[in-house]
């Protein structure tokens, strides 16, 4: 169950203190994109089973995609979980049962299904877990038009059907800040008492959205039967490396806001945030933008301590407004300023699959 090696922490944690604080009080393409401009979600947003399709109903157009999943440690989560040592101890100190039949456990570590009317565990973290639920996009994501295929689709009909296939939830490179939020929903644990009394790590040590998702997640194919998995363009692997800082930021200050003991869930995740607004600044300094700039104002003006939810809230939310704008608004090709703070492939996590390796 334990997400990974320890990370290094931060040299200087914030304090967390324990006084009271007070509250701080193409018409289908141009209708589509309108339906894009919704609110911001604040909190993780689970899988609704009705909703899952399944992993077989992506493999008939993404087998190579498949392919890679099916090396991850997302998928072998599925098998390998429920056995392990670490897992049964886990489960027995917060008076839980079997791992698959846990709530606490199934939104983050698995997929479920609803079949014959009943839930049903089917996988572990798998393509819906990333991209949404699909029972109301899959088809119009894979709708190229009567007697056409992906190489005859005209442009201006994939505009519109990746358009509408978004507008009906589907995650993927063109919403790259809810895509973001998907991967922060749950390697940023929102729950103080499977931290606290069960121990689980309070967040995945060392999880960064650039780093991880260049790696053996990476699943970047062009085309069905390409021999090549590249890694993200550099214009997107700045964005990836500021909005994963953005997101940092954001989550744990939810998690510090609804912590209400100075534990392991509130230690950890204040420092993880500090770093994480040290970096923005870091970031600020070498690649200045007034989006950034306001982003840092933001981040830093939230004080961690407990019984401080108001205040950590109200800049959580701001952050995810701001990140999102930040996500949908700015040029990847405009932040060279950053190349010297980018990880390199050496800190990509895991290994990355070669289609040209069986």
């Amino acid at each position: 169950m334990p997400p990974g090696p320890a990370a290094p922490r931060a040299a200087s944690p914030p304090a967390i203190g324990l006084r009271d604080a007070p509250d701080v009080p193409a018409a289908l393409l141009l209708s589509v994109l309108a339906a894009l401009c919704l609110a911001v979600p604040a909190a993780a947003a689970p899988l609704v089973a009705e909703k899952v399709a399944g992993p077989e109903t992506c493999v008939e157009c993404h087998l190579d995609q498949i392919q890679v999943w099916k090396r991850t440690v997302h998928n072998r989560t599925f098998r390998e979980l429920p056995r392990q040592p670490e897992t049964e101890a886990m489960l027995l100190k917060l008076g839980l049962s079997k791992i698959k039949g846990e709530k606490q456990c199934q939104d983050c570590h698995f997929t479920g299904q609803i079949i014959d009317e009943q839930y049903q565990t089917v996988s572990g973290i798998s393509c819906e877990s990333c991209h949404g639920a699909a029972a109301d996009w899959y088809k119009t994501h894979g709708d190229y038009g009567p007697g056409r295929t992906a190489a005859t689709e005209p442009p201006e009909h994939r505009a519109a059907r990746l358009a509408q296939a978004d507008a009906q939830g589907m995650l993927g490179p063109r919403t790259l800040h809810a895509l973001g939020k998907t991967c922060y929903d749950c390697h940023i644990v929102p729950d103080e008492k499977i931290v606290n009394a069960g121990g689980h790590p309070a967040a995945s040590p060392g999880f960064s959205l650039l780093t991880w998702s260049q790696g053996e997640v990476r699943h970047s194919i062009p085309r069905e039967g390409d021999k090549v998995n590249p890694e993200a363009p550099l214009p997107r692997r700045r964005l990836l490396f500021v909005l994963g800082a953005i997101l940092e930021v954001e989550y744990c200050l939810r998690a510090v806001a609804a912590a209400t003991e100075r534990g392991e869930f509130a230690l950890t995740l204040a420092r993880r945030a500090e770093a994480a607004r040290q970096l923005l600044e870091k970031i600020q300094a070498a690649a200045p933008t007034p989006a950034i700039a306001e982003i840092v104002a933001v981040a830093k003006s939230a004080r961690l301590r407990l019984n401080n939810r108001a205040e950590l809230l109200a800049a959580a939310d701001q952050l995810a407004r701001l990140g999102r704008a930040f996500a949908d608004g700015t040029d990847g090709e405009k932040l060279a300023g950053l190349d010297p703070l980018l990880p390199g492939p050496d800190q990509y996590k895991g290994k990355v699959h070669d289609p040209a390796v069986p």
